[in-house]
């Protein structure tokens, strides 16, 4: 039987470290636990599959779910964050502007070298090769906010930006394949 949802997971917490890309981020101890707690939510869609985003604080998240699911957990490169250099920590406020102009102009470059649009087409490309041959109940993809967002965004009625704002760490959508239909929303799945 061929996938019938898609459950996009918003990593742990990670440490904040302003002298490193977010990409180079690594899970906070709490984000440890963060993560052995969200395994026990996501097991009740049944994942035979579970694939991450290389980056660290994704891809250790996917690595605990995976051992506390009896599962192995694979790496996808597509699977990303939007590409973001090193940037000085900013409050919340600045952040939040920052990123509703990434939704507000989805083909400008607002945060580093790619825009809210190639990083949707990159990731859309990823989830659809994972569930081309995915032959499982869930696939659970590891991912970050922006990049979830942006995909919900593109396939529901809804403000991508306010889903994005609500996402905490760890959080999760879950949706219908083959329509992308926005079943569920986990804000906070710690």
């Amino acid at each position: 039987m061929k996938s019938t949802a898609l459950v996009l997971v918003k990593h742990a917490r990670p440490v904040l470290d302003p002298s490193k890309p977010a990409k180079e981020w690594r899970l906070a101890a709490e984000g440890e636990l963060q993560s052995k707690r969200l395994a026990s939510r996501l097991r009740a869609f049944a994942p035979l599959r579970l694939v991450a985003s290389p980056e660290p604080k994704a891809s250790r998240t996917g690595q605990l779910v995976a051992a506390e699911l009896g599962l192995q957990v694979s790496s996808v490169e597509g699977l990303r964050e939007l590409d973001r250099p090193v940037l000085s920590l900013m409050s919340k406020a600045e952040y939040e502007r920052k990123n509703a102009a990434i939704f507000a102009d989805l083909d400008r470059r607002i945060l580093g070298a790619e825009s809210g649009r190639n990083a949707l087409d990159r990731f859309s490309a990823a989830v659809g090769a994972e569930l081309a041959w995915t032959e499982a109940q869930s696939l659970v993809v590891i991912t970050h906010g922006t990049v979830i967002s942006l995909f919900v965004g593109a396939h529901n009625e809804i403000d991508a930006f306010e889903l994005w704002r609500k996402l905490a760490c760890p959080s999760f959508v879950v949706l219908e394949v083959p329509s992308f239909s926005l079943r569920e929303v986990m804000a906070d799945a710690a």
